[in-house]
């Protein structure tokens, strides 16, 4: 019987399985946003400067991974080039984000679909023995994602690709609607928002707006999930990204106005997102969109899962984990991450409760730490190439990828400054303790396993009858050198 493969073939197929989490970021990014410059008056003048900034740093954030997917194809994405270029304090460090990112994304993903149906069905905000019902919904479904991602990334496209493109249609949807019944109106990029009065404000939207940014990394662990050598598997990992990311951004530029137009961002009741889509769709479409999000936020938590998968795959092959850990079914991929990932979501579930404003905060802020510390690895790879065979071309990566870096590094500190007693503070007790946990298993695995081999010990026994030998087997290990482990692409010999 020939061999069947579970892995992805092609970059739309791949925009499918992995990306429900940024594809569905224009549905509530806008109100934050919104209620910042609104409340501050001065939205006519920093609205439009906070939205270009965004796309301009989704095409340089977009960029920067396309070179981290060709440089690292294990799985291990940022992480990986992070090791390469900053040693294994960084590896650790980005790893540990990139975990607690994973399960937040899972977090918020099913918390926020909860919410959704809890809309639909009152009854699930009813309590027993002090739980609410959506609660149990909630860890039953995220049980069933688990169960679903570890039989491999084909059956999450074939399950929740059809979600993920139903919100992608929906994006394209109301960008048609917008320039069909409104005309093409651009924002306007305003000088004055950055003057020293209005700089401040235009950043703090800038910062909220870049939540469009959360879950481009998964793309870049999604390179070990496509068939293919390595130049096809990244080269189809981009193209995925580019087909999300670029409907993101165009919704950015041509619904953005529209969204700013007609949505009361006041209204706590509606989202303005949902506002502007009850405005511009006729019905059913509205309501076909909500059961649309519905089912995309779950396949967000799938994504989050595959992610996770896969750096685990990476961190195993640099040894920062058990191997037992990364090892892969018999669907090709590493489950036990995944079962790790939703036993803490069940358990935060039950702890915290299901409102997906209670892990926001901490998921916005590490977000922007992943950015920039990826950022400035791509950086300093740059400039080691240019310096040894320099060219207009690497210098415009080079000047695009310093700005990126320099912008999610501002966005990092405006972040952690504004809510730092609302979540973010959680980072300085979760990124120690997994970093001692990687640093502990890479002192040891690093450190090959000695080889043993059995010896026989003589021991002369005089008897009655003469002498005889009497032979004990005895292990010893085989004293061989330590070498120490090198990141992939960087060996020698």
């Amino acid at each position: 019987m020939s061999h069947i493969s579970h892995k992805l073939n092609s970059a739309f197929e791949g925009a499918l399985a992995g990306g429900g989490d940024p594809a569905t970021s224009p549905l509530y990014v806008f109100g934050p946003f919104l209620k910042l410059i609104v409340v501050a008056g001065v939205a006519s003048v920093t609205f439009g400067a906070s939205v270009w900034l965004v796309v301009a740093t989704i095409a340089m954030i977009s960029g920067m991974y396309r070179l981290v997917m060709i440089w690292v194809t294990d799985g291990s994405g940022g992480s990986g080039l992070c090791e390469e270029e900053f040693g294994s304090w960084a590896v650790k460090a980005n790893a540990a984000i990139t975990f607690i990112e994973y399960t937040l994304t899972f977090l918020v993903s099913m918390a926020a679909m909860v919410t959704f149906i809890a809309d639909r069905l009152p009854i699930l905000n009813e309590s027993l023995f002090g739980v609410q019902y959506r609660t149990f919904v909630a860890i039953l479904l995220s049980i069933w994602t688990g169960w679903l991602v570890n039989r491999g990334p084909k059956m999450a496209a074939r399950v929740f690709g059809p979600a993920t493109g139903g919100v992608l249609a929906l994006l394209w949807l109301m960008i048609i609607a917008t320039i069909v019944q409104r005309g093409l109106h651009l924002p306007d990029f305003n000088l004055a928002a950055f003057s020293r009065v209005n700089l401040h404000i235009t950043l703090g939207g800038f910062a909220r707006m870049l939540a469009v940014m959360t879950g481009i990394e998964v793309f870049a662990n999604l390179v070990a999930a496509y068939e293919g050598e390595p130049q096809i598997r990244s080269r189809k990992a981009f193209g995925s990204l580019l087909i999300v990311m670029g409907s993101t951004a165009v919704t950015m530029l041509i619904v953005g106005p529209t969204i700013y137009d007609l949505a009361d961002p006041a209204n706590p009741q509606v989202s303005v997102f949902t506002q502007t889509m009850d405005k511009l769709l006729p019905a059913p479409l509205p309501m076909l969109g909500t059961i649309v999000g519905v089912i995309v936020l779950m396949s967000a938590s799938a994504a989050s899962a595959q992610g996770l998968q896969n750096l685990a795959l990476g961190l195993k092959e640099r040894h920062y984990i058990p191997a037992v850990i990364g090892q892969k079914n018999q669907f090709e991929v590493a489950d036990k991450p995944v079962w790790i990932e939703v036993g803490l979501v069940c358990f935060c579930f039950l702890v915290l409760g299901t409102h997906e404003e209670t892990y926001l905060a901490i998921y916005a802020a590490g977000v922007f730490i992943l950015l920039s510390m990826t950022g400035w690895a791509v950086t300093k790879r740059l400039l080691r190439q240019s310096r040894q065979a320099f060219s207009l071309g690497k210098l415009g990566l080079l000047t695009g990828t310093v700005l990126a870096a320099l912008l999610t590094s501002v966005a990092t500190i405006i972040i952690f400054e504004e809510r730092f007693w609302e979540g973010a503070w959680s980072y300085f007790l979760f990124i120690p303790a997994l970093y001692a946990i990687f640093s502990y298993y890479h002192h040891r695995l690093r450190r090959p396993v000695l080889p043993m081999y059995r010896v026989h010990e003589e021991t002369i026994v005089l008897g009655s009858n003469g002498r005889s030998k009497e032979y004990t087997a005895v292990t010893r290990p085989i004293s061989i050198p330590t070498v120490e482990h090198q990141p992939e692409g960087e060996q020698t010999g």
